[in-house]
């Protein structure tokens, strides 16, 4: 099986950056920054509004900082920190997918109708199932550590 240390992950990140780099240079009139950096200001925006409007994602923001904390507290390895962003990703995007739904939702109908329901409780479900997910693998990375402190 293949290792690879924190120092080969990096280069190897390095070099995709870099090819993809001259790959975006090569394209010339197909892209743009202006737009590239106008659509980091509407995730930016996107991100803002949900913190201020969503209980939810304050608390898995939450969640996510104290995770970081404790991984680092705990000095987790190169491929747990890989299974813990991609757990917190997850969950967060689940998260602001489902706002996006909930909205879209509010939008076509303010009165209660089924259909609606059934959207609006399949996508909460959906976090339900990724934030379940991200709690187990957070058990089984963390709780060996912790009860060597004790």
């Amino acid at each position: 099986m293949l290792k690879l240390d924190a120092f080969a992950l990096t280069a190897m990140f390095q070099a995709v950056s870099f090819c993809t780099f001259i790959v975006v240079l090569s394209m010339g009139h197909l892209f743009s920054f202006k737009k590239l950096f106008r659509g980091f200001g509407y995730a930016g925006n996107g991100l803002k509004a949900a913190f201020r409007s969503e209980q939810n994602f304050r608390l898995h923001t939450f969640a996510a900082l104290l995770t970081i904390a404790l991984a680092f507290f705990l000095r987790v390895t190169v491929y747990e920190w890989l299974i813990i962003i991609i757990c917190i990703a997850g969950v967060m995007g689940a998260e602001l997918i489902n706002t996006a739904i909930e909205k879209v939702c509010d939008q076509v109908s303010t009165e209660k109708h089924p259909g609606i329901q059934y959207i609006k409780d399949v996508s909460a479900a959906a976090v339900f199932i990724i934030a379940a997910g991200a709690f187990i693998a957070g058990v089984v990375i963390f709780i060996p550590r912790l009860l060597k402190l004790i």
